[in-house]
């Protein structure tokens, strides 16, 4: 069982171990200068969980949940085939996963459509993927 900020720092070490050299990449609230070429923003986000046990403090277990975004970028023109590889190589990350010692649970990731970002400076998708933990209160 985990604290919502040790979830955090695990996705966040496992998907800059995983992702590697691919491309460059930046975490949720960073501050970025992007390059001209293919480029990543990885962001968790926590989502409203529900009870999992009841019982006294410190021995309840909530179960808790969240979600990954995977928001690649590239300048446009560049065609949709680079992009849409990389998407399905970053969501292969997490789908289907069970990070320990975390006990951080995935099912489905999977990418969206590609698109217009930002007024055209970037053509875009978006990789989502939703998990969840218990922790223990």
């Amino acid at each position: 069982m985990s604290v919502w900020r040790e979830v955090q720092e695990a996705l966040y070490q496992r998907f800059k171990v995983e992702w590697g050299a691919t491309s460059p990449f930046v975490f949720a609230n960073e501050d970025y200068d992007p390059p001209k070429g293919l480029w990543v923003r990885f962001q968790v986000i926590r989502l409203p969980g529900g009870p999992g046990t009841l019982g006294p403090p410190g021995a309840k277990k909530m179960d808790r949940v969240g979600s990954i975004m995977i928001l690649l970028r590239e300048p446009p023109g560049e065609g949709v085939g680079t992009i849409s590889d990389r998407a399905s190589q970053a969501a292969s990350i997490f789908e289907n996963r069970r990070l320990t010692p975390h006990d951080i649970r995935f099912a489905e990731v999977e990418p969206g459509e590609a698109g217009d970002v930002d007024k055209g400076r970037w053509w875009g998708v978006a990789v989502e993927g939703r998990f969840d933990y218990e922790e223990k209160t």
